[in-house]
């Protein structure tokens, strides 16, 4: 963006207007960008404490169903 405009004090009302509104344009479709990076961030966050707990349940030698009756009984209390 910069360096690639004009001096602004060499621009009409108008055409400042026009860059502003070009910028804004711009950094809305760099935050949606962003935006999806970080759906799929969370996404990876959330596929990898999934896979540490399942292995954790694994590596325990319970069954899921004891881990899950385990789980519901100290919601209980």
């Amino acid at each position: 963006m910069a360096g690639r405009r004009k001096k602004q004090n060499n621009l009409t009302l108008e055409e400042q207007l026009e860059a502003v509104e070009k910028d804004i344009a711009e950094c809305k479709e760099h935050m949606k960008v962003l935006k999806e990076k970080k759906k799929e961030l969370n996404s990876q966050i959330e596929d990898a404490q999934k896979e540490r707990l399942y292995k954790a349940v694994a590596e325990s030698g319970r069954s899921i169903e004891e881990i899950l009756e385990m789980l519901s009984k100290e919601d209980s209390e």
